[in-house]
């Protein structure tokens, strides 16, 4: 079984060379919650579009309001 820190190293030899340090850690913060999101989906289920929409609305309408 690889280890987190192997499994990070595979990601950022898998990136481009010419990637800023900013982009090589924006990049591995997405994968960590695109796999995150895919274990949640996997333990807790999915839910519909419409509920996804709405949560976005509010998120939206909480941030306008700051």
């Amino acid at each position: 079984m690889s280890t987190d820190k192997e499994l990070m190293l595979d990601r950022v030899n898998c990136m481009s060379d010419d990637m800023d340090s900013n982009e090589i850690l924006g990049r591995l913060f997405m994968i960590s919650r695109l796999e995150h999101s895919k274990k949640r989906c996997q333990e807790e289920g999915i839910i519909k579009d419409s509920e996804l929409e709405e949560h976005f609305k509010e998120k939206r309408r909480k941030y306008a309001a700051l």
